[in-house]
């Protein structure tokens, strides 16, 4: 549970949301196979299983392991982390195609997502029919369920497919044995006020059965969207860490958390202090970088360099919304361009400086020049030997 007492966010979000239900909110993370579709990212069987392990550590309460017919390295990948004894339950994946739900059989998984295009451009593009599309998932969904698996139907594009058409296609599913139904925002076109009233939608005539919903980031709008899905009566969101995945991304499931327990007050089961390092892991193994500023996870999240700012530094919820210890990460100074006398002042404290106050000014002077000559920070040392100048 978070401590409220270290949550700095006022009262205006408790007012907002107070005639609004409760709501709870599961995670299907899918970092090993949405988000290996991020270009050049590749995964070795023996990362997956250690990313299925970070990502079992945080909290998570379903691990998409993998689509087994992509490669043996997937099979053996998927084998192992389903044998690994995770707390969380492993799910594969599958196309509505009868070789690949017996892919999943094969593996013993007791869960599976089962996709299929229903969009009139996706089924275009494939030359298919929607009398071709609806057998398959018959089929398909049929077989799982025969097969003991669990299946959670995924309509790909369900946001721009006809709604009547929609609803046809869902509905088969359940009647041929799906136990789940996932809404599927491939090309993150849905506003979060679609979201709210497809996931409303499915819910009026779906009743108790759970509903995904699985969003991208194209407009930058992955966590508004995933937050209206849970508010609108989801289940499940599925996203990955760092919201990698192909094109702008996959709704970031940190991030999603973070907003959830903190603004929301909904309890998501995440273990926000592990965060910051799974990312860094995971950043390690698939080879990308993120923007500093970046949100739960940026390196410069609870470091300042303006002095203004500074002058604050020792009043946390002055400057932040919440505490760096929330996150099990440091608060810090940076000395710049943008640095003030406080800038100086806690520097030197940190460092176990002394520095007269009368030296202050001198001293934020030529840390300023320095940092514009440079065009950057002025570093630990380099303040270090301006100070050892002015003893």
């Amino acid at each position: 549970m978070i401590d409220r007492s270290k949550v700095w966010t006022g009262t205006l979000n408790e007012l907002a949301l107070a005639d609004q239900p409760k709501r709870k909110a599961g995670f299907y993370d899918t970092t090993l196979r949405d988000g290996e579709q991020a270009v050049g990212v590749v995964f070795e069987p023996e990362q997956k299983l250690e990313i299925a392990k970070i990502v079992d550590g945080l909290g998570v309460g379903r691990i998409e392991a993998g689509f087994p017919r992509v490669s043996e390295d997937d099979r053996e990948a998927i084998r192992a982390i389903a044998q690994a004894g995770l707390n969380a339950e492993i799910w594969g994946f599958a196309r509505a195609m009868i070789p690949d739900v017996e892919a999943v059989a094969e593996l013993d998984l007791k869960y599976c997502v089962i996709e299929a295009p229903i969009s009139d451009q996706k089924l275009s593009a494939l030359g298919v029919s929607r009398e071709t599309v609806l057998e398959r998932i018959r089929n398909a969904v049929r077989l799982g369920a025969e097969s003991g698996i669990h299946v959670a139907y995924f309509g790909v594009d369900s946001t721009r497919a006809d709604l009547d058409f929609f609803e046809t296609v869902y509905k088969t599913a359940l009647e041929a044995g799906a136990k789940e139904l996932a809404i599927v925002d491939t090309l993150a076109i849905a506003c979060p006020e679609a979201v709210t009233y497809l996931v409303k939608r499915v819910k009026s005539w779906a009743g108790d059965v759970p509903v995904h919903f699985h969003g991208h980031n194209d407009f930058g709008l992955g966590t508004a969207c995933a937050i209206a899905a849970i508010n609108a009566g989801a289940e499940w969101i599925h996203g990955t860490i760092d919201g990698i995945g192909e094109r702008a991304g996959n709704a970031n499931i940190p991030e999603i958390a973070l907003a959830l327990e903190l603004l929301y007050g909904i309890d998501t089961g995440i273990d926000l202090t592990r965060v910051r390092s799974a990312s860094e892991r995971l950043r390690d193994v698939a080879g990308y970088e993120l923007e500093p500023w970046k949100a739960v996870v940026g390196q410069n999240l609870f470091i300042r360099e303006t002095g203004a700012v500074a002058a604050q530094f020792h009043l946390p919820h002055a400057i932040e919304p919440y505490s760096s210890e929330l996150l099990d990460t440091p608060r810090g100074i940076r000395l710049g361009k943008k640095s003030g006398a406080a800038s100086i002042t806690i520097k030197a404290n940190d460092l176990g400086l002394e520095v007269a106050e009368d030296k202050v000014p001198v001293l934020l002077e030529e840390v300023k020049k320095l940092a514009i000559s440079k065009r950057g920070l002025v570093t630990d040392d380099e303040f270090t030997a301006i100070v050892q100048r002015h003893a």
